[in-house]
């Protein structure tokens, strides 16, 4: 790699044509000068210059290491120009979440997208753990999960919650409810024994918090959010879900129930990123877009 101080001497004799005035603009001597280009034309391996009394002429060869140094120096300029300018609906956002948020969330974000097809939104559906580490790892920007993470690691921000539903097959009996569970069994899926531990601690039901989740059957697993639902509408089970997800899934309502447990189960939801970073401004409407939608639903 050439370097750069004696490109930026060659240059400026270039522009000058004069080897005192180079000094005086590079606060150096002449001699310094000199040295400078005796330096890069030895690095180059060929003549740079021909020195015409005070004046200089350049070769073919030293025209080639003068636009070269021209380009260096506008490439400069540009990375200094594009570090001081944010804009708010430019540029690639990152954001990991939950399956079931992301089917709620993602088309808001398509729809600013339209407004502002500048921007470029990746959207990445992960559970909390795979979020956090993608967080560490630079991957992700940007993150919602239902767990309030190691402060010294992440910084955080509540934004809402998120109610959870035990969901049955259409006309199933309430009472017993714990023998009923063990009857159906388990549509499986990644989130799964997460939402079944948290529901049966604060449903306030007696019988659903001394069941053990780990002894229900599994009568399926799956991990596409949009068909965790089908078995349990054709009475192949039950699962756990955020209410919301029934929305989405056609029919709910002639083939699916939500057990009304004695208490409303939630979990809370946080935005995570990186600690003491500020996100770029094409975060924040993001952000408030995020936490409307929630507000809102």
């Amino acid at each position: 790699m050439l370097n750069p101080l004696w490109l930026d001497t060659f240059k400026m004799l270039v522009e000058t044509g004069n080897f005192t005035r180079t000094a005086e603009q590079r606060f150096m001597t002449q001699p310094g000068v000199s040295q400078h280009i005796k330096k890069l034309e030895d690095a180059c391996g060929c003549a740079l210059l021909i020195r015409l009394g005070k004046g200089v002429e350049l070769t073919e060869q030293g025209q080639r290491v003068y636009d070269y140094a021209l380009s260096l120096s506008k490439h400069e300029q540009a990375l200094i120009e594009s570090l001081k300018f944010d804009a708010p609906y430019e540029g690639k956002c990152v954001i990991g979440c939950s399956g079931a948020l992301a089917q709620r969330l993602y088309p808001v974000l398509v729809e600013l997208q339209v407004t502002h097809p500048r921007l470029s939104i990746h959207l990445e559906v992960a559970p909390n753990r795979t979020i956090l580490n993608n967080i560490q790892a630079s991957s992700l920007e940007l993150g919602i999960v239902t767990q309030q993470p190691d402060e010294e690691l992440f910084s955080s921000e509540k934004i809402g919650h998120e109610s959870l539903g035990l969901i049955l097959p259409k006309d199933t009996p309430y009472e017993a409810i714990d023998d009923t569970l063990l009857a159906l069994g388990l549509i499986n899926h990644p989130d799964a024994m997460h939402y079944l531990k948290l529901y049966f601690s604060h449903s306030g039901e007696q019988a659903l918090m001394q069941l053990d989740p780990r002894r229900l059957p599994q009568r399926g697993y799956i991990n596409q959010l949009s068909q965790i639902l089908l078995p349990v509408s054709k009475g192949l089970g039950f699962t756990v879900l955020p209410i919301k997800v029934l929305d989405s899934f056609a029919d709910a309502a002639n083939s699916l129930t939500i057990y009304p447990a004695r208490h409303d189960v939630t979990e809370p939801l946080y935005f995570v990123k990186t600690p003491h970073r500020s996100l770029p401004l094409r975060y924040q409407k993001i952000q408030s877009l995020i936490v409307e939608a929630l507000e809102s639903s």
